[in-house]
């Protein structure tokens, strides 16, 4: 009976000291990972944090957390906290979970319009475009595209719209005429929504974040938003409200001038 006692004593005693020891190498797995390289702690952001963010804003509402990494893994750039002198700044694009903060990534608010960066001199304006519109979902934040208009001519004036839409039937006859040569695209799809990139999202962009989506390769419209001046945005709104719009994507070497376009009666020689 002793024996027993004494037996199942010892396997008590080997029982805790296995868990102690489990416990220990668990804790000291961060430890070993780190062995024979110098740690430094960094700043690593724990949900979605939007453009316009200010430093002092994510400081105190939990968006982040401090991680020990190798430092010769992580950026020279890389917060390891955020002081109280960049309590003005703000971030100047959406910053996705899971990723480190960098000191570049806070500007001046005076620099981003409504959460979206938009280049000097140059307002934002955003149509509303097919999946062909759009070539098939390659127009990126980041493309250069010229965009087309596609209307209904008006009746006895020359290739004038109509400037009542796209209308159905034989008797009507329509035309497409380049709109604007080369514009930039600094957007696609609506903020907040799942797949919607800005030229600013660099994660996104670089992922393939397109704005596709099952619903968008069915041919539904998609937001697509450009850089443009005043001009060219009072055409593109105008033809947005008026017509249907497609994009074409350009490299540095394409040359797109406007000309007269084309209607059913002059597409074929």
């Amino acid at each position: 009976m002793r024996r027993r006692l004494l037996a199942v004593l010892v396997a008590a005693v080997l029982a805790g000291i296995g868990c102690i020891a489990v416990v220990g190498y668990v804790r000291g797995a961060d430890q070993r990972a780190l062995a024979g390289r110098q740690a430094v702690w960094v700043l690593i952001s724990t949900q979605r944090i939007p453009a316009g963010t200010s430093a002092a804003t994510i400081r105190g509402g939990g968006y982040t957390e401090r991680v020990a990494m190798p430092a010769e893994t992580v950026p020279a750039t890389a917060l390891g906290k955020l002081d109280t002198q960049l309590d003005t700044l703000v971030l100047s694009a959406d910053l996705p979970p899971s990723q480190l903060l960098l000191r570049g990534m806070f500007a001046e608010p005076s620099e981003v319009t409504g959460g979206l960066p938009v280049p000097d001199g140059k307002l934002a304006v955003s149509v509303q475009v097919t999946a062909a519109g759009r070539v098939a979902g390659y127009v990126r934040p980041g493309s250069r595209v010229a965009v087309f208009s596609t209307f209904t001519m008006r009746e006895g004036r020359g290739r004038v719209p109509a400037g009542d839409g796209l209308s159905s039937g034989h008797d009507y006859n329509q035309a497409t005429r380049v709109l604007l040569p080369r514009v930039e695209v600094i957007g696609v799809g609506e903020r907040g929504v799942s797949g919607a990139a800005t030229a600013g999202d660099s994660t996104a962009a670089a992922s393939g974040g397109d704005g596709s989506s099952a619903a968008a390769k069915a041919g539904v419209t998609m937001l697509v938003t450009v850089a443009v001046s005043q001009q060219e945005a009072e055409k593109l709104v105008h033809v947005s409200l008026t017509g249907t719009l497609s994009l074409a994507l350009l490299d540095d070497t394409a040359t797109v001038e406007p000309d007269a376009g084309v209607d059913n009666n002059t597409l074929f020689p």
